[in-house]
């Protein structure tokens, strides 16, 4: 019975893992209001038309990295003019970006002609493509820079 109740208990932690990883395998999840899509990955990847070199602080390396302006894909698959964005990953931390229209945020899906994967911390990554007269050695200022992106949310 022991043995039972112990594997019970392990089974209950582990299938949440199994499920974010199922769905993190088909895409990612748009909500606005009480509408809700998962946009798969293939069709994320096909809107990847930026291709630019930026310097990425965490890695502390230059690196080549595709993907969508954050404005572009907000105008995309939003409607009207939401207040802000709100994105989660897949661990719950949570970003809110008000100033979402700046044309400075990019929504990375490859690296260095990669498909981002759960490994390269993908499916898609916020970044920003200028660090304007941040330190890049002072990682706490780029909070804001979100990994492993599950949700994105239009706030009203």
């Amino acid at each position: 019975m022991k043995m039972l109740y112990k594997a019970l208990i392990s089974l209950s932690l582990f299938l949440p893992m199994l499920a974010w990883s199922t769905n993190h395998r088909e895409g990612i999840t748009l909500i606005q209001g009480t509408e809700s899509r998962v946009m798969n990955l293939e069709e994320l990847h096909t809107q990847a038309n930026v291709s630019i070199a930026i310097y990425e602080p965490f890695r502390r390396d230059q690196i080549s990295i595709q993907g969508i302006r954050l404005a572009d894909f907000v105008s995309q698959h939003f409607e009207g003019t939401p207040d802000s964005i709100e994105l989660q990953a897949h661990d719950g931390y949570t970003v809110v970006i008000s100033n979402w229209q700046d044309q400075n945020w990019i929504l990375m899906t490859h690296e260095n002609d990669r498909p981002l994967t759960l490994r390269t911390h993908g499916p898609v990554r916020l970044v920003e493509e200028d660090l304007r007269n941040r330190d890049p050695n002072i990682l706490r200022d780029f909070t804001e820079w979100v990994w492993m992106i599950q949700q994105i949310r239009a706030v009203e």
